[in-house]
């Protein structure tokens, strides 16, 4: 049997309903939540600003990390984290960030990469509630 029978056959006219909704709900925030791009990378080691990165010039820094020595990446206009001495890699797995108020964290490190460069208001505290340390 077709998928679409076979969906047609086991669902009612508001279970319909209700997957156009939220069809339609999911494409609408795809559309709204594009991001500008981002100027500069602030590579940050236990909430103090450390390096400072230009993301229209390829290059490539190491930084210290609590761990050892990080590696960060920009290209193309956008930034990773290319190597690091962590247990476990997450931050290396999230891969090329490039929109503004994007960030890459490495907890064991200590450091932190964060895209800006957007529009921002007066009042916005670089789009955290707070920040702790």
């Amino acid at each position: 049997m077709r998928p679409l029978a076979l969906l047609l056959r086991a669902s009612t006219p508001a279970d319909r309903w209700l997957m156009g909704g939220s069809a339609v709900a999911i494409l609408t925030g795809a559309l709204f939540s594009v991001t500008t791009p981002g100027k500069i990378a602030m590579v940050s080691r236990d909430n103090r600003p450390i390096l400072r990165l230009a993301l229209d010039r390829d290059s490539q820094h190491e930084v210290a990390g609590r761990l050892g020595p990080v590696v960060v990446q920009v290209e193309g206009g956008r930034v990773r984290l290319l190597e690091h001495r962590s247990p476990r890699m997450i931050g290396t797995r999230v891969g090329w960030i490039q929109g503004a108020g994007r960030a890459i964290a490495c907890v064991p490190c200590g450091i932190v990469i964060r895209v800006e460069g957007g529009e921002r208001s007066d009042g916005d505290a670089g789009g955290f509630d707070a920040v702790s340390e």
